[in-house]
């Protein structure tokens, strides 16, 4: 048997205590392998790659690159909270925080609440680095620009806006305007 089918069947069984619904029980156990690892492990992360969960699938259905279904990315926040939180602490957000809450109280609260959604973005980082490994033409198409790119694409625009046919005010120093571009972009920007 390879390690890969290990880890496959690995995660299987710790999903199958989670109780998964909508999402396979392989993706729970991962879910639970990555908490308990504080998400470095690789090899979890290129099975559930693999097996075909993509990084936009940890992104909520609301925003329009996600994949996932609301069921979805509801399971998977329903998972996230049953692995990051004690019964204590889901009794804890399941009462409503008193209206007369001190600041450290709320402030506590929101950590305690954010632990599920940083888990579920500590896994979507780590399949964007899959999907960056095993395409990496198109990981280098999506790069940022640099500040530096982004300022000489600005500055050519600026010339060739300048350079159409597109009329100025009559008091604009159109040419040294132009001429004073043409210099900036020569000295600093080759």
């Amino acid at each position: 048997m390879t390690t890969i089918t290990k880890t496959k069947q690995n995660l299987e069984t710790l999903g199958n205590k989670l109780d998964a619904n909508g999402i396979t029980t392989l993706e729970a156990g991962a879910m639970q392998t990555i908490h308990k690892t504080s998400g470095t492990m690789t090899a979890t992360y290129q099975v559930m790659y693999s097996s075909g969960i993509l990084p936009t699938d940890y992104i909520s259905h609301k925003n329009k690159e996600s994949t996932a279904s609301a069921e979805q990315y509801a399971e998977r926040k329903r998972v996230a909270a049953m692995i990051c939180y004690t019964k204590a602490e889901r009794a804890s957000l399941a009462a409503k925080l008193p209206s007369d809450a001190t600041d450290a109280q709320k402030a506590s609260r929101k950590k305690l609440q954010d632990r599920a959604t940083e888990l579920l973005k500590t896994i979507r980082r780590g399949l964007v680095t899959q999907d960056k490994l095993a395409n990496p033409q198109e990981a280098k198409a999506n790069e940022r620009k640099t500040a530096f790119e982004s300022l000489q694409a600005k500055v050519a625009e600026c010339i060739k806006l300048m350079q159409s046919d597109r009329p100025f005010p009559d008091d604009f120093d159109h040419d040294t305007a132009v001429a004073t571009l043409i210099g900036y972009q020569n000295k600093f920007l080759k």
